[in-house]
């Protein structure tokens, strides 16, 4: 999988030592970039905001996830090789697979870490408004509802599911420039007084009409705060830019095809139900018993458990450091003053990051919102960072993302 330099040499452990002292412990990469056939995006990462030859891959998938410093590989219907698989950039001009790079010289750039690495992602969610069946009022779409049980074998879900949190970012800043708060949902869990033969219901009803978002739990998304979502829990992401971490595997079964919209043939529709929502369990009563979690769903604490607003760690007339994830995940999120510096202290352990908004330095290297040359980078460990915001206009925003608790 690891790349090679124009003259054909393939990248070695030296390399990478090279790279990491040359750079002060900054490893950037070229981002993977992965498509999906379900959902349609804003246009904020790439242009992903309809379902057209302009937009879509040879696939007719949509590239609406941004997944950072990934070693995991997109699982999608249609199989892309390397899809979801990080590439860094080594000196001269070499490019080598994360995975191939932490073979290579995984002590170095991941220290004991490897093994509790994260998948994370930024969601790009949206598309054209549309009318649900239960409304006469139009909504931007989420991504379908779903719920990640386990990989299917054998006919049944193979426990565990994935583990995943969301960190929503502020959008009314450059380069996104949206202003959304107070106008999305997300909707995830169930109401305590659905029944399971309601949702068995729905489950029947799969690209006919969107009654299972009816009986979900619905609260405003507001940037600065977290959400925790379970393995077998329903959850539909609303359509803002989202900050996502995860368990590094690809599970998922759609429980709702796409808000709003239907199939042209019911052989269309039953092929859609095979692919993404039954993925090879008998039926939509096996999906229900293997797929959700009735208690973690119906949970009358659940917003009390698994909502957090983010907690600031540090503050100062450099800016401010805040906690983006809680419980297993750990994150940070700096916001850098204009002309101002932050210096964090040595870390024992590797940090992916992204810069989110505005421009400056990183350990020495210039960083920025701009492109994709230098807005994604690994900090390897035993190194601090060092944040200087050189812009005289706007904040710089970095966000980071740690390895697993154990």
């Amino acid at each position: 999988m690891a790349s090679v330099t124009s003259g054909g040499v393939l990248p070695s452990r030296d390399d990478i030592i090279a790279t990491v002292k040359s750079q002060h412990g900054v490893i950037f990469s070229q981002p993977a970039i992965v498509h999906r056939g379900v959902y349609s995006g804003r246009s904020l990462i790439a242009p992903n905001s309809h379902f057209t030859s302009e937009m879509t891959d040879d696939r007719g998938y949509l590239p609406v996830e941004w997944w950072v410093m990934s070693q995991t590989p997109a699982i999608n219907p249609i199989l892309k090789p390397g899809e979801g698989i990080t590439k860094l950039h080594l000196l001269n001009n070499m490019l080598i697979s994360l995975p191939d790079a932490v073979s290579l010289a995984g002590d170095i750039i991941m220290g004991d870490y490897a093994n509790l690495w994260p998948l994370t992602k930024v969601l790009d969610i949206g598309g054209r408004p549309v009318k649900p069946s239960f409304s006469d009022t139009e909504e931007v779409p989420p991504i379908p509802c779903h719920v990640h049980a386990g990989h299917v074998k054998d006919g049944c879900c193979c426990p565990p599911g994935k583990l995943e949190a969301y960190f929503y970012p502020p959008l009314d800043i450059p380069p996104y420039n949206q202003n959304l708060e107070g106008k999305v949902v997300i909707r995830h869990g169930l109401k305590q007084s659905v029944k399971q033969e309601e949702v068995l219901q729905c489950l029947h009803e799969f690209g006919k009409s969107d009654s299972i978002y009816q009986i979900m739990n619905v609260d405003l998304i507001r940037p600065f705060e977290s959400w925790m979502i379970q393995p077998k829990v329903l959850h539909a992401p609303g359509p803002w830019l989202t900050f996502e971490i995860q368990t590094p595997q690809d599970d998922f079964n759609l429980l709702a095809w796409q808000l709003g919209q239907s199939f042209d043939t019911d052989e269309a529709r039953l092929d859609a139900k095979k692919e993404v929502q039954l993925r090879g369990l008998a039926d939509e009563k096996a999906l229900l018993n293997e797929g959700i979690d009735w208690d973690l769903n119906t949970d009358p604490e659940f917003k009390t458990k698994w909502h957090t607003k983010c907690d600031v760690l540090e503050e100062g007339v450099w800016g401010r450091k805040i906690r983006l994830f809680y419980h297993k995940f750990y994150g940070e999120g700096f916001i850098v003053n204009q002309q101002h510096r932050y210096t964090g202290k040595k870390e024992s352990c590797p940090r992916a990051g992204i810069v989110w908004s505005g421009e400056g330095k990183l350990n020495g290297h210039h960083v920025s919102h701009s492109g994709w040359a230098a807005r994604e980078f690994l900090l390897t460990p035993g190194y601090e960072m060092v944040l200087d915001n050189t812009s005289g206009l706007i904040a710089l925003m970095v966000f980071t993302i740690w390895p697993m608790m154990p």
